[in-house]
């Protein structure tokens, strides 16, 4: 049995600041019930700073999962995302954040730069669109890779044929990309977007947004009464 926060902190492998934090309401119900109990020292259980009576380890022995910590630090090393090292481990996404506290420096800067390079993976890598055209792998690899794939496709086409009518000048791509991107995120991607009033109000439902639009004519007999009241 734990006689102090400490032992529990290394039991389950966290700083004793968190075991502390955690801890705190429960002692004070303990020391309310009047359960808490004596340290072997004599002053109350859970005290703070070491003392004689609870430095002792559990069963006499470091507790902490040394190859747990190992295994843990290792798959943070490989740029994996922390939600995913968590659920290999059983444990959330916090819990293995605070293993970075056992990295070095140098480990820390490796871990930062790989999250920078799936960072850039994901959203500034061009994209790949088999084409044998030259002018439309051009425009593709500029397209931004947070829009979906089919806006893209949209977005490749506009700017394609604005370049053909002359619209655009194939030394202004990129900002005309951008700016068509943004567009076509704002006006179909995004909920506060155009929506057609032919489309249905909800899935499942051939209830449509325009079926839902007052009619002005159904409102005459209302106001025909109201101002027979006045």
């Amino acid at each position: 049995m734990a006689t102090s926060l400490r032992q529990i902190a290394e039991a389950i492998d966290l700083d004793r600041s968190t075991v502390q934090a955690a801890a705190a309401p429960f002692l004070m119900i303990m020391r309310a019930a009047g359960t808490l109990g004596r340290c072997p020292c004599g002053k109350e259980r859970y005290h703070p700073r070491i003392c004689a009576g609870n430095h002792k380890r559990l069963g006499g022995q470091r507790v902490i999962d040394e190859g747990r910590r190992s295994a843990i630090i290792a798959a943070i090393l490989t740029g994996a995302l922390y939600k995913d090292i968590g659920s290999a481990f059983g444990v959330d996404r916090a819990s293995i954040r605070k293993y970075l506290r056992f990295l070095t420096p140098a480990q820390l800067e490796r871990r930062k730069a790989l999250e920078r390079a799936r960072f850039n993976e994901r959203i500034l890598a061009p994209v790949a669109r088999p084409s044998r055209d030259a002018l439309y792998r051009r425009i593709a690899a500029t397209v931004p890779r947070w829009l979906d794939n089919h806006l893209q496709d949209d977005v490749i086409s506009e700017t394609y044929l604005a370049v053909l009518e002359g619209a655009l000048s194939t030394s202004d791509l990129r900002p005309a990309v951008e700016r068509f991107a943004k567009v076509a995120r704002d006006t179909f991607a995004s909920k506060w977007g155009a929506r057609s009033i032919d489309a249905p109000i909800a899935p499942g439902t051939d209830l449509r947004l325009a079926d839902c639009i007052a009619d002005p004519s159904a409102l005459a007999a209302f106001d025909d009464i109201f101002e027979e009241a006045l």
